[in-house]
């Protein structure tokens, strides 16, 4: 099946066994598989709030909601850069977080998600053009197939500034795993990837978003610092690290939409 259209019918099948859970264990024993963000405070004086951008594909050879032509990447990013606004790395991110970097609002942290071929191809070329760097969520098993990066181009991007991070070894349906299917998933990635790369891999975006407390657990156990989700919103310095939003770029997303995105509060 298409990935893309198992995204969709991913909803309703999570409803579904959602519903079926509840009954079994209890809703209090379960984070929310998709919509769910811990956050521990609200609007304090001293929260930081970065907003990190949700790629995919990169292409104008397919439309989809995950897919973004390289037309809109470059519209977007040239108005990220006509408002000032910095890509930042993950070090960068972390100092941010912990409130030991000056942030003035102009601070973004742009991601991929699956390791896409075209990322490499397409998107690469155009946040360099405007001075970008990103980080790729690496499907580990997946490096070298068809439609995604092999490792000579992971390598060149991990030697243009780009962060490579896990993202499982196969993009399952964590909670639905044994808690030992989740560790391979999710500490065999990590091994797989410090092992090819000889750099400490310490973040992880679940796939889907889909997480348990006990997928949460199994991360911060194997060493991660911290985890994306798939909810969508600012990342803040209140956010519980293992459970940090970003913001989903669209395919249907047109530049109006992405600048509403990127500041809500704007005026249109």
């Amino acid at each position: 099946m298409n990935r893309h259209k198992s995204r969709k019918l991913l909803i309703i099948g999570v409803g579904f066994i959602f519903a079926i859970m509840s009954f079994t264990i209890g809703v209090n024993q379960l984070l929310t598989f998709k919509k769910a963000t811990v956050v521990f405070a609200s609007g304090s004086e001293s929260e930081v709030q970065i907003p990190v951008l949700c790629y995919h594909s990169i292409t104008d050879k397919k439309t989809g909601e995950y897919v973004v032509s390289p037309a809109h990447l470059e519209e977007q990013m040239r108005w990220l850069h006509e408002q000032g606004y910095r890509s930042i790395n993950l070090s960068q991110f972390e100092l941010l977080m912990k409130g030991k970097l000056p942030n003035d609002g102009r601070n973004v942290l742009i991601t991929f998600d699956d390791g896409y071929k075209d990322n490499y191809t397409n998107a690469y070329p155009i946040l360099n053009k405007f001075g970008y760097v990103a980080v790729e969520f690496l499907v580990t098993n997946w490096v070298g197939g068809p439609d995604y990066m092999n490792w000579s181009e992971v390598d060149q991007l991990s030697g243009k500034g780009w962060d490579l991070m896990s993202h499982t070894r196969t993009h399952p349906y964590l909670p639905l795993h044994t808690t030992k299917g989740q560790m391979d998933e999710i500490a065999g990635s990590k091994a797989q990837l410090e092992k090819h790369l000889s750099k400490p891999v310490h973040v992880i975006a679940y796939p889907y978003g889909l997480r348990s407390f006990e997928t949460v657990k199994i991360v911060k156990d194997s060493g991660y610092d911290y985890a994306f989700t798939f909810d969508d919103g600012m990342t803040t310095s209140l956010q519980n690290p293992y459970l940090l939003k970003r913001l989903f770029i669209s395919g249907e997303m047109d530049l109006p939409a992405f600048k509403q995105k990127m500041e809500p509060d704007r005026e249109s």
